[in-house]
């Protein structure tokens, strides 16, 4: 073997590895009928976590999915089609074929068309709205939706290096609830990165701020949306073992900001009003 065959051959050795280390888990899953896609990782950048917007159970539920099939260190993703199968949404989130094919039908237009608002960046004022998706479609004769996401949000997604957070989708699949979906996006963001709990806190979160995030209706009073965060509340620490204890603070008479504390190991002690422990 010549010295030029012997470096060719290496090159090509060290681009299979590359390859595989960084490959399309879209790609993978699409030719691989075992693939769980609960094993997905959903990945977003915090600005995206922390956006405006309010979709439904469904909604979010395809979004999701979609969202954990984008290999967030690649760059192929910009144009490409995501698929999301009846079958694999039927398996993920454990409902039968015919509610999956209702479920993927009627979610198409409001991924197309409900709208994101994030904040400008760098700090600056104002706000940034775009939708999800630039294309998406109903396949009936095949079961499944294509959804090409909108250029605007997949700097969001993907090549990512800081302010981005990740969850396995296995952690959010049984939850009943969009807000309470939305919020644990909220606490994955918050997390303290340097622990290996899923533990954090965030001091003096605005009420009016925390309401746009979860796509709370302007016409609930703050004792509807108490009643929701008790719901979100209930749901986490049941479902996802996250305990989570809420400090009102008040501006006047009105509740205007919420210190928010947050862990997902029973067995921890988490402060509680006033300075206490107490054993969850």
């Amino acid at each position: 073997m010549t010295t030029t065959d012997s470096l060719m051959k290496k090159v090509e050795a060290i681009r299979l590895i590359r390859e595989k280390k960084t490959a399309n888990t879209n790609a993978l899953a699409s030719v691989d009928p075992l693939h769980e896609m609960s094993n997905n990782t959903v990945t977003k950048s915090h600005a995206l976590t922390r956006a405006y917007y309010r979709f439904g159970l469904v909604e979010k539920r395809c979004m999701e999915a979609l969202i954990s099939k984008l290999h967030p260190l690649r760059g192929d993703n910009l144009h490409q089609e995501i698929e999301l199968s009846a079958l694999e949404y039927s398996r993920t989130y454990n409902v039968s074929e015919k509610i999956a094919y209702r479920d993927l039908a009627g979610a198409v237009e409001t991924l197309m068309h409900r709208v994101i608002t994030t904040d400008r960046a760098e700090n600056k004022k104002g706000k940034r709205a775009f939708t999800l998706m630039s294309a998406a479609e109903y396949k009936t004769d095949e079961g499944k939706i294509s959804c090409e996401f909108n250029y605007h949000v997949v700097p969001h997604l993907i090549g990512m290096r800081d302010k981005f957070s990740s969850y396995p989708l296995r952690d959010v699949v049984n939850f009943s609830s969009s807000y309470t979906w939305r919020f644990y996006e909220l606490l994955a963001s918050w997390a303290d990165k340097k622990s290996t709990l899923f533990v954090g806190w965030i001091k003096n979160q605005s009420v009016e701020e925390l309401r746009d995030m979860l796509g709370v209706p302007e016409s609930y009073k703050w004792s509807d949306f108490q009643k929701q965060l008790d719901l979100i509340k209930t749901e986490l620490r049941e479902k996802a073992n996250i305990f989570i204890h809420f400090e009102r603070k008040k501006t006047g008479r009105k509740i205007t900001h919420l210190n928010i504390q947050f862990i997902e190991d029973e067995q921890q002690q988490l402060p509680l009003e006033g300075g206490d422990a107490k054993k969850t």
